[in-house]
């Protein structure tokens, strides 16, 4: 495998990653818009039109994109030595990847959520309609929840990778010694 030929597998994963996630920002916002010509509405297919722009590049322009920031530059050799990489060195980069994933997608909202949550404790009269209206933010236990729960997840999954690997893996040889 070459150098070139990681860097478009991670640009059209990352592509993916980004369509995906437009597509599950987008389906909530349809349907919980009431007007089909509402703002919110309006302001998603936006979004979504953005993203798909930002996924149709990553996806299909990947090599215009490893030229523009010359990947393919500043490596001694052009080759990756792929010999060492087992099943279980690929579930480790797996798990190492999710954990970031988890913790990249969630960390802002919920930072953002315990700002409100500091806010609403420390002003006398909770959030202030001007900052309410203007910011449109409104604490929501249950997203925060969810959240924090991710960041503690990939957290979790970020200092015990080595030991999630083993449990598969060493399943798998159980099972396969117990065949033979």
């Amino acid at each position: 495998m070459t150098k070139t030929d990681l860097f478009r597998a991670i640009i059209k994963i990352f592509g993916v990653y980004c369509f995906i996630e437009a597509l599950f920002r987008l389906i909530p916002n349809i349907s919980f818009s009431g007007d089909f010509y509402s703002f919110s509405l309006m302001v998603s297919l936006f979004y979504l039109l953005i993203t798909g722009v930002i996924a149709f590049l990553l996806l299909f322009g990947t090599d215009r994109i490893i030229k523009l920031f010359r990947l393919e530059k500043g490596f001694d050799t052009k080759n990756i030595d792929t010999s060492h990489l087992n099943e279980e060195g690929l579930l480790k980069l797996g798990l190492i990847l999710i954990g970031l994933l988890m913790i990249a997608d969630n960390i802002a909202q919920f930072l953002n959520y315990c700002y409100l949550l500091f806010k609403k404790q420390i002003s006398a009269n909770g959030l202030d309609e001007i900052d309410g209206l203007m910011l449109d933010q409104q604490l929501d236990y249950n997203w925060w929840v969810i959240s924090g729960l991710n960041v503690l997840i990939g957290f979790i999954i970020l200092t015990n990778y080595k030991r999630i690997s083993n449990l598969f893996t060493t399943k798998e040889n159980k099972v396969e010694d117990y065949e033979n």
